[in-house]
């Protein structure tokens, strides 16, 4: 009995912790409409809007939900729960009994342990959440690769140091340089290389797990990886080298980019996202020296 609750407990943490990724206001909810967990988003909304959102204050219920849509809509929510379809969505501002609410909310259904489930998302279309949106992308998105700048790269790291300390766990930073990116810029102009360097990111993500690549120092690469094996990381970076030193066709033009890398790990090269991206540099340049294509910092 103890480690079926365990196991329930462990779940519920791990599903917390997947919704606390997700910006948007979201929930896993049963078939009854129970809220089995929910991110921070998610609380605070139905806290501040709990008079316009009274439907999934405490449980998801699905009546009164119903009775806000307009006869269509309630028709497709109604196809939706006999299982003909497996998403549906609607825009909350479009119903009269929703009072405008600038909300669109997508209902997926999915199975958890062989029993029915909902996942709700609650997407908020203000003016000021657009906004707001629009500005974090331009603090923490590089424009050229679109995936995190160095700002995103620090909030990312001390959060996942944070983790790693309560959980014990360890990781890898891997620093890679486009080494001869001066030579491509002086045989082919900017253009070619922002080119180069774009089909690089998208070369990296076939190889890293979404958002934990990021863009620094215009021609530097940083991957967080969750495996803290030498042998494992090395067998990493050995495909995604191979694969990113393959040629690049830009225009009728081939153009062979060269990289090297830098490697540490936390904790034992440092406890601090600065100490941490100091080490793997340092490791780029003792690989340059060695003549080597990685390095692990030593």
């Amino acid at each position: 009995m103890r480690a079926a609750k365990r196991g329930i407990d462990e779940g519920l943490y791990i599903a917390r912790a997947l919704l606390e990724g997700n910006v948007e206001a979201c929930a896993i909810v049963s078939s009854e409409g129970k809220i089995v967990v929910a991110n921070s988003t998610w609380e605070r909304l139905a806290a501040a809007c709990f008079d316009e959102l009274s439907f999934l204050s405490e449980e998801f219920d699905m009546k009164r939900f119903s009775d806000m849509l307009d006869e269509v809509c309630a028709l497709r929510l109604k196809e939706f729960l006999s299982g003909k379809t497996k998403q549906v969505s609607f825009a909350l501002n479009d119903f009269e009994n929703s009072k405008g609410l600038p909300f669109t909310i997508v209902i997926y259904s999915v199975e958890i342990s062989e029993r029915l489930c909902y996942f709700i998302s609650l997407r908020d279309n203000s003016e000021s959440t657009v906004l707001r949106n629009i500005l974090r992308d331009i603090i923490y998105i590089d424009p050229l690769s679109g995936f995190g700048n160095e700002r995103s790269l620090n909030r990312f790291l001390s959060k996942k140091i944070s983790s790693s300390k309560e959980n014990g766990a360890c990781f890898s930073i891997v620093c890679t340089m486009l080494s001869n990116s001066k030579e491509i810029a002086a045989m082919f102009g900017k253009r070619i290389l922002d080119t180069v360097l774009q089909r690089l990111g998208k070369r990296i993500t076939l190889q890293i797990e979404e958002g934990k690549s990021f863009r620094i120092m215009d021609d530097v690469y940083v991957t967080v990886l969750d495996c803290s094996d030498r042998s494992c990381v090395s067998r990493t970076m050995s495909v995604l080298t191979s694969d990113l030193e393959k040629p690049v066709a830009v225009s009728d033009t081939d153009v062979s980019p060269s990289v090297v890398s830098g490697i540490c790990q936390f904790p034992i090269d440092g406890e601090r996202s600065e100490s941490l991206l100091s080490n793997c540099l340092t490791a780029i340049f003792t690989a340059q020296r060695k003549g080597l294509k990685w390095e692990f910092y030593n």
